[in-house]
């Protein structure tokens, strides 16, 4: 219905919603969605892949020669050109600017078709907000690391990871939502995750369709037939396949349909991960994309009559404490563990990581100390920080967490 449209920050409509009361009950300050004294032009974030080498090769660059620096500039160039291209008279500012405290990241007006460009449909550059690109930064990911996503579809986190591994390492993907991992597997493929570019430096990225609260697979644990857990996909299984394939083209399928029945669970080193991130699932109250898309006062209802409801929150609440804690577990001693959500509630955040800190004598909280120049505020717990829509990103909660030796 015409009269139903409605913007999508009308407080009228989150009044007669039960939004309001939502955000009361779970201590959501109403100007951290909406701040009539921050008048900003909307962005969208992006950051160039430094895992593609065909980019070095396309904008005739060499590695050891051109600086960082320099191949930015150039990607920067080449998104202007391509975007003048196919409009010659449009009038958007498509010069891309560096985010200063975040390395590789750049933005664009959010009107910019940053999706139709040629680099971003190669895979050369790939979308992801500040806010998420700020917490897998906390990680400090190192070459070589083995990494735990878990909740990690629709996978821009995973695949900011692999970059940041050099893909050198491993990345593990965990879901328990199959058509947001099929997304997942859409972009490990589009930015190829699971090709090694070097015989030297071992390589691996799996996605597991499995319940995060129960995932219990290390990096270093070959995975054939587990009950309750589906292989989406493994990059060492699509090697070693391939090769098998080469040796035996003419193996018929149901030859090894039968073999892979007699396989087997063989682990020879159940290793725990250096890193982990649980992004968990949440009532998404924070996220910018989310509410936006609602845009009627009837889907504003039944945002809040499916996914606010008392039954759904306790769900999500009793979800959100298991997850960190089996991440945790899954951490090694030393490690580091991120927790995040882009929820803005106090009971889906501060009050988790509060509760789990209080039960678990090998965890201490990693107080973040965020340069000035970083769009976040401190959580209502020292040493977490809080992204929200009125700084101009999606809203993210953010705790680092380590674990004792």
């Amino acid at each position: 219905m015409a009269n139903d449209v409605t913007a999508w920050n009308d407080e009228t409509v989150w009044e007669s919603s039960g939004f309001m009361r939502f955000l009361a009950d779970h201590q959501v300050d109403l100007t951290d969605l909406v701040n009539p004294l921050t008048k900003k032009t909307s962005l969208r974030f992006f950051r160039k892949g430094a895992f593609n080498f065909l980019l070095l090769k396309r904008l005739n660059c060499n590695a050891n020669q051109e600086t960082e620096k320099r191949c930015l500039q150039l990607i920067a160039a080449n998104l202007i050109r391509e975007i003048s291209q196919r409009d010659p008279m449009c009038s958007l500012n498509t010069n891309p600017r560096a985010v200063a405290w975040l390395p590789g990241f750049y933005s664009l007006p959010a009107s910019v078709p940053l999706a139709r460009v040629d680099l971003y449909k190669e895979g050369q550059v790939y979308g992801i907000d500040i806010s998420s690109g700020y917490a897998v930064a906390l990680l400090n990911l190192q070459p070589g690391e083995h990494v735990l996503d878990l909740c990690c579809a629709p996978g821009a986190k995973l695949t900011l990871m692999a970059d940041h591994l050099q893909l050198h390492g491993s990345v593990t993907g965990v879901d328990f939502s199959k058509s947001r991992l099929g997304a997942c597997k859409q972009l490990v493929q589009k930015y190829k995750l699971f090709e090694s570019h070097s015989e030297v430096l071992k390589w691996r990225c799996r996605l597991f369709y499995a319940d995060g609260k129960t995932f219990s697979i290390g990096p270093k644990t070959e995975t054939m037939n587990l009950k309750g857990v589906e292989i989406i996909l493994d990059s060492q299984e699509i090697e070693s396949r391939a090769s098998k394939d080469r040796l035996r083209k003419r193996k018929n399928k149901s030859a090894r349909a039968r073999e892979a029945k007699h396989q087997t669970l063989l682990e020879w080193d159940s290793a725990l991960y250096d890193k982990v991130l649980v992004d968990a699932e949440c009532t998404h109250d924070g996220s910018i994309r989310h509410l936006q898309r609602l845009n009627t006062a009837s889907k504003w209802k039944g945002y809040v009559r499916d996914h606010l409801n008392s039954c759904e929150i306790e769900r999500i609440l009793e979800l959100q404490s298991r997850l960190i804690r089996n991440g945790f577990n899954l951490l090694r001693p030393g490690g580091t563990m991120v927790y995040s959500t882009c929820s803005l509630s106090v009971k889906q955040n501060e009050e988790i990581v509060s509760a789990f800190l209080q039960d678990e004598p090998l965890a201490t909280l990693d107080p973040i100390v965020a340069d000035k120049a970083v769009p976040c505020q401190e959580g209502r717990l020292p040493g977490t920080v809080r992204f929200t829509p009125s700084q101009n990103t999606s809203g993210l909660f953010i705790a680092r967490i380590c674990k004792a030796t």
